[in-house]
């Protein structure tokens, strides 16, 4: 594992990588659609000139090498899916394209295994953590889009067994430790295209077990489909082992 490697599949316009570059990570940032990919590069264009930030144009994928349709959001760009009802969310249309596929196998293959691994690929982080589960070295923190219990177990089936669920909603009002507890201090406001905090900059006392989480989890999703007003936002999970804390 290179401690100084992070993966940010899901990479938007670049705005965690930025984040990850300027706490002095290198970062392989994977994404599907050309003009992000290019958003992503100008903004930071001095640390792809490094060599820093590898940008990677392709969509994880059951496999590598293929041509696989995708659907972008014209009003929402950061709602690009492999699955056209993602893409929409029932409110809106989505534009067709066809992309590159890669497996996380073979990300891990060319560029090293992660010391921490973001997922946001709307509806797709069940693709991650199955091809995690497969990977003999695994990331020592990693966080995806907390949609499905299923993948909950499947973090647990890594050999993950401290997590913690992080309401994206209430990013913008997280300040970044200072001193940094991962890499060094990077000043930073972030916004709901952002996904905050990873590792030991989480706050130490909300890790617990697989069983608390998906208690958590779970009374979380039944109180929003009583009432969306009084749990707004959406939910990352993020997953270590407890030597790791």
């Amino acid at each position: 594992m290179d401690r100084n490697l992070i993966f940010d599949i899901g990479l938007h316009r670049g705005l965690d990588a930025n984040f990850y570059l300027r706490k002095g990570f290198r970062v392989v940032g994977l994404e599907a659609v050309q003009d992000l990919c290019a958003q992503a590069a100008k903004l930071n264009k001095e640390f792809c000139k490094s060599g820093r930030l590898t940008i990677v144009q392709k969509a994880l994928y059951g496999a590598s090498n293929e041509s696989v349709e995708f659907y972008i959001n014209p009003e929402k760009d950061d709602w690009g899916s492999l699955f056209r009802g993602v893409a929409e969310k029932g409110v809106g249309s989505s534009r067709r394209i066809f992309v590159e596929t890669i497996t996380l196998s073979d990300l891990i293959e060319q560029h090293g295994t992660p010391y921490y691994l973001k997922c946001d690929i709307e509806g797709g982080d069940s693709i991650l953590s199955e091809q995690l589960c497969l990977q003999v070295e695994k990331p020592e923190f990693v966080s995806l889009e907390a949609t499905n219990i299923d993948d909950f177990d499947r973090l647990r089936m890594c050999g993950y067994d401290r997590f913690q669920l992080v309401n994206q909603y209430v990013n913008p009002f997280t300040m970044a430790p200072r001193p940094a507890r991962e890499g060094r201090y990077a000043e930073v406001t972030f916004n709901h295209h952002m996904s905050g905090l990873f590792g030991k900059e989480l706050q130490a006392s909300l890790w617990v077990d697989f069983a608390e989480v998906t208690r958590q989890y779970l009374d979380w999703r039944s109180l929003r489909e009583r009432n969306e007003n009084l749990a707004p936002g959406w939910l990352d999970v993020h997953a270590c082992r407890q030597e790791s804390l």
